[in-house]
């Protein structure tokens, strides 16, 4: 909408859209957990939360965040570019 490449009913439209294409598959951390990495890390707990949830899912976060690359090793991987 700031760059004009789209009206304000197009971005509600297209924000609509895209929360009906999620529902259902949001996912809750533990607060202590965020914390806890927060308190271990150099992250944000924005950046945590996501780390969180690969833990709780057991499964990786595929990122190109350097930052949590460096802090999370074995459970952060790099995106490779394509």
């Amino acid at each position: 909408m700031r760059r004009k490449t789209i009206t304000f009913d197009q971005a509600c439209s297209l924000q609509s859209e895209a929360e009906s294409l999620l529902a259902g598959a949001e996912f809750e951390v533990d607060s202590s957990s965020v914390l806890e990495l927060v308190r271990a890390s150099d992250c944000s707990a924005y950046d945590c939360e996501f780390i969180a949830l690969a833990i709780k899912l057991n499964t990786k976060l595929v990122t190109v965040d350097k930052k949590l690359l460096r802090e999370f090793p074995t459970r952060a991987a790099v995106l490779a570019e394509g």
